[in-house]
């Protein structure tokens, strides 16, 4: 083959995306990749390209380093160099590689600039308050963004995802010599149903009611005991008085795992819903159709199994609470405080958010009797003790076990199962842990 056909058939493989080994090249993953021995490239300011065929992007800047990653055309790409014979060092998703330049073009806005937030912010994955939440950042987390902003919003990327903030809570940074602003306190919830007022008084208009156990985004503190808040996108102020700091809490980046660990100090996203919801088949305490008779399918499947292998064994089940929507877990909770307080709710049911409910993994059982359904007295019974010896052979543990109360944060629930798959189950079963224990995180 000589030297000008041999380079014509590299670049036909740079577009086509074939991903296979040339001569002298190792395969190599995605994930275990390490750069040594980079070649030199020339600095240059941040811009963004995009591709105009479908694109491989490699280790090195040349056809024989391995592919890291198969771009479509039309991609966007952060081009942070350039290096020799015509190739560009990018970084596309948190990683950093190098494409041809002949199969890419200068995006027509590419100036990348760099953002800091002045408040605990969330991300959407759309220009608006009602959109999904796709990542919440502290105050004080740098954001990049390379479009213009829209009716008060700017699309930013973060952490290899892209989304949506409002520009009320962003200012641009002038250079890494800008000190960075003070972190806020975590979260914040209201301990009792609380008033936002447009003023740091209540002389102010009320502006909005929250609920007990609503989780608030405090901006700062006003005078006079006052907090000043962000809700639905406004900006309002609350007694500090009904107030608290949960300190540590942190939003799962998982929320769609099996395995995922929901508690006092992980939450799921705001108003996250299960996308795979199904009726489950097995019998209830009640005869309507409601959303407490649903869990994810996966879960759904395997109670009915454990519910089929107790019967055979002499022992009857009855459903009692499976999946609770986040508003119906806020409406529970707010409840709860108002008869008993926010400290002692607290002990015995979540903060919306915080529910295992709220997964679709979780599910509350009482006797085939119906009697003792949540209760204490369910505790001894030889259902819960059948459940106790067989429950991870179906998947599923009992999640707030006995004398774990310092771990969980709950007392022991006897009646309340979780779904975590058979491995798992049966790991923590024989090991006598939790799931926070299993994957030792708090």
């Amino acid at each position: 083959m000589t030297e000008k056909n041999r380079q014509t058939f590299y670049k036909k493989l740079v577009v086509t995306g074939l991903a296979f080994t040339l001569a002298g090249a190792g395969t190599l993953g995605l994930h275990s990749l390490h750069f040594t021995g980079e070649p030199t490239v020339a600095s240059a300011a941040e811009e963004t390209y995009t591709t105009t065929a479908n694109l491989n992007i490699r280790s090195g800047p040349s056809t024989s380093n391995a592919i890291i990653a198969t771009v479509k055309q039309g991609t966007q790409l952060t081009v942070v160099g350039q290096a020799a014979s015509g190739w560009l060092k990018v970084s596309y998703q948190g990683k950093t590689g190098y494409v041809s330049s002949e199969y890419v073009k200068k995006s027509a806005s590419s100036t990348t600039k760099t953002y800091v937030t002045t408040a605990n912010l969330n991300i959407r994955s759309n220009p608006s308050t009602s959109s999904a939440i796709v990542v919440t950042v502290k105050q004080g987390t740098q954001l990049t963004s390379t479009e213009q902003a829209a009716n008060g919003w700017l699309k930013v990327s973060y952490q290899g995802k892209t989304g949506y903030v409002s520009t009320q809570y962003v200012k641009e940074s002038t250079g890494s010599s800008e000190p960075a602003p003070a972190p806020a306190a975590s979260v914040y919830v209201a301990t009792a149903n609380l008033n936002v007022r447009t003023a740091a008084s209540t002389a102010g208009t009320v502006m909005a009611t929250l609920k007990a156990g609503t989780q608030i985004d405090v901006t700062a503190k006003a005078a006079n005991g006052w907090l000043k808040i962000t809700y639905q996108g406004k900006v309002g102020y609350v007694s500090g008085q009904y107030v608290r700091a949960l300190a540590g809490m942190k939003v799962v980046s998982n929320p769609e795992s099996i395995q995922v660990v929901v508690n006092k100090q992980n939450k799921l996203p705001e108003n996250y819903v299960p996308k795979d919801l199904v009726y489950t088949t097995i019998p209830f305490t009640f005869k309507e159709q409601t959303e407490k008779k649903k869990m994810r399918s996966e879960a759904a499947a395997a109670i009915a199994q454990l519910f089929a292998g107790a019967k055979k064994q002499g022992v009857t089940l009855l459903g009692v609470s499976a999946y609770r929507s986040h508003a119906t877990q806020s409406a529970l909770f707010s409840s709860y405080v108002q008869r008993d307080g926010y400290d002692k709710a607290a002990t015995y049911s979540a903060l919306p958010g915080t529910s295992e409910h709220e997964t679709g993994l979780g599910i509350d059982v009482t006797k085939g009797d119906g009697t003792c359904a949540a209760q204490d007295c369910f505790g001894g019974t030889k259902e819960a003790t059948w459940l106790d010896a067989h429950a991870a052979e179906y998947g599923f543990i009992i999640r707030y076990p006995k004398g774990k109360d310092a771990v969980t944060g709950y007392k022991y629930e006897p009646w309340h199962l979780r779904y975590v798959g058979k491995p798992v189950a049966q790991a923590i079963k024989s090991k006598g842990i939790t799931l926070e224990e299993y994957y030792g995180i708090k």
